[in-house]
């Protein structure tokens, strides 16, 4: 693997130009906005961490996660190259798991295509939410700066600060990767607690939010469908939003124009609701919660009838099998998003801090 490893006493000077450390520079959010981390002793296992002050431990020292986060950077970069899904499968799991596995195929097979997964490297950003508790799974959030690369044309790619969802199912099991999301820049991350004391997880039916958990992925789910327009909207902060503009209506909107001006008579359509894996709610020292979930955007494209079909080629081939004109083409959009719901009594709205959008499927 690269030497990509550059501690947190460098990471916040040196990489002032990436999405969350940019973040707050332009916000002016002061430093106490991140944990201030202590060096930690090493330690032998992933799990093995003393209680203090009769609290509920908190699992996972920094040190260890660090080592985590090097062996997670290391099957990303073998897998990136490699192309290969089973070379991410033991420390990646659910969406982030779906994701690359679809974009491997579809790059394997189309050698143009232009979407490259954000490289993970293991250059901890300094952000890092650990759930206190002394039984199983066991859950964090850690930021981590990306690389810049060059997609089929040779273009650079961005270099997000990316948000990295963890989970250890059980004792002695690897930490895996649930969730990988891009942060957007120019955000501001809610204060939280310093990692060393821990955090909890919420129910996704807690009351005390803005919105509950479990309704987040939902409601977002029919702004992307129906527009900014929708009931839902309301309690949402959608300033530049980056997906109202791309996908969802939009995306109906625009293939509807451009089929009409070219005179054909397909039919769009889109439906979008949450994904079916879990939930992941942290509480944070703001009063309100870090909530990622994934919404599935289903794209429609159907002849009606006609005599204008659409074709099944490059992406939707390589992850269907479809070839040629078809009567109807479904492609499936998977959305990683990142919230921050704030309390009822704060009253400010939901931001989302990033997300990653992938074609994960595509059918009839």
């Amino acid at each position: 693997m690269r030497n990509r490893t550059r501690r947190h006493a460098s990471t916040r000077v040196l990489l002032a130009g990436l999405g969350l450390t940019a973040a707050l520079a332009v916000s002016g959010c002061s430093a106490n906005y991140w944990p201030d981390f202590q060096p930690t002793p090493e330690a032998t296992a992933e799990s093995d961490t003393p209680e203090q002050n009769g609290l509920a431990p908190v699992p996972v020292s920094e040190a260890q996660t660090q080592k985590i986060i090097d062996r997670v950077a290391s099957a990303a970069e073998k897998g990136d190259a490699s192309l290969n899904p089973d070379d991410i499968a033991a420390r990646f799991k659910g969406d982030a798991l779906a994701q690359r596995t679809a974009n491997y195929k579809i790059r394997s097979e189309v050698s143009d295509y232009g979407s490259v997964p954000a490289t993970i490297t293991n250059e901890m950003l300094g952000y890092r939410l650990v759930q206190s508790t002394e039984v199983w799974p066991r859950t964090m959030f850690v930021t981590v700066a990306s690389e810049a690369g060059t997609d089929a044309d040779g273009n650079v790619t961005d270099a997000p600060s990316l948000a990295l969802i963890l989970t250890q199912r059980v004792p002695q099991a690897d930490f895996r990767v649930s969730r990988v999301i891009s942060l957007r820049g120019g955000i501001d991350m809610p204060k939280a607690a310093p990692a060393e004391e821990g955090t909890a997880l919420l129910s996704d039916d807690i009351e005390s939010l803005v919105l509950k958990p479990a309704d987040v992925g939902t409601a977002y789910a029919a702004i992307l469908q129906g527009g900014a327009e929708v009931a839902e909207a309301a309690p949402f902060d959608l300033t530049d939003d980056p997906l109202l503009g791309h996908y969802g209506k939009a995306w109906v909107d625009d293939a509807k124009a451009k089929s009409d001006a070219e005179d054909k008579t397909q039919k769009y359509s889109v439906s979008v609701a949450q994904g079916e894996e879990p939930i992941v709610s942290f509480s944070t020292g703001a009063g309100g919660a870090l909530i990622a979930t994934t919404v599935i955007e289903s794209q429609v494209v159907d002849s009606d009838g006609g005599r204008y079909k659409p074709q099944a080629e490059g992406a939707v081939s390589a992850l269907s099998g479809l070839k040629g004109q078809q009567d109807k083409i479904v492609r499936r959009v998977a959305h990683q998003l990142l919230f921050f719901v704030p309390s009822k009594e704060d009253g400010s709205q939901i931001k989302l801090l990033g997300v990653t959008s992938e074609l994960v499927g595509a059918g009839k």
